[in-house]
């Protein structure tokens, strides 16, 4: 009897361990987000508002380090203003989390100026959803962690 308890014990503590392993799928979801990050970054940088339109589902809302919530369309807007800043812009501490169709991502944005006049250290939490085979960014947040205009 000891031992079947044991065993049993064993298996109920084995069982949350085995549920939190990485399956070959979550692997491949959480480099695709990782790399939809890098390409969100990228896009960010060159003011390529197509390339960061394909990533921004259509409902998507970006809560800002200021406090300001932006759609997808007030997003793309503000990239497209001649008055935004040309920056360079570096990711760091990237963590993805994924459950099915659903993945967030956490990390560290430094954004620099290129004329030298700010730079800042953003955390964000990224939220996506997988519809079909593509991740869309459907929400995003940022804190201000360090620096400021």
């Amino acid at each position: 009897m000891r031992i079947r308890l044991a065993a049993a014990a064993a298996v109920v503590l084995l069982i949350p361990a085995l549920s939190r392993a990485a399956s070959p799928r979550s692997r491949r979801d959480a480099d695709a987000l990782v790399r939809l990050e890098e390409r969100w970054v990228g896009a960010l940088v060159a003011r390529d508002a197509a390339a960061v339109g394909e990533i921004l589902a259509e409902d998507f809302l970006d809560s800002t380090y200021k406090g300001e919530l932006h759609t997808k369309s007030e997003a793309l807007a503000a990239l497209r203003s001649p008055a935004r800043a040309e920056t360079t812009q570096r990711l760091s501490d990237l963590r993805v989390r994924i459950w099915g169709a659903a993945g967030v991502v956490t990390g560290i944005n430094t954004v620099t100026a290129r004329d030298g006049s700010f730079s800042v250290r953003v955390r964000f939490t990224d939220v996506f959803v997988r519809r079909g085979d593509l991740w869309k960014a459907v929400a995003a947040h940022e804190t201000l962690v360090e620096g400021g205009r």
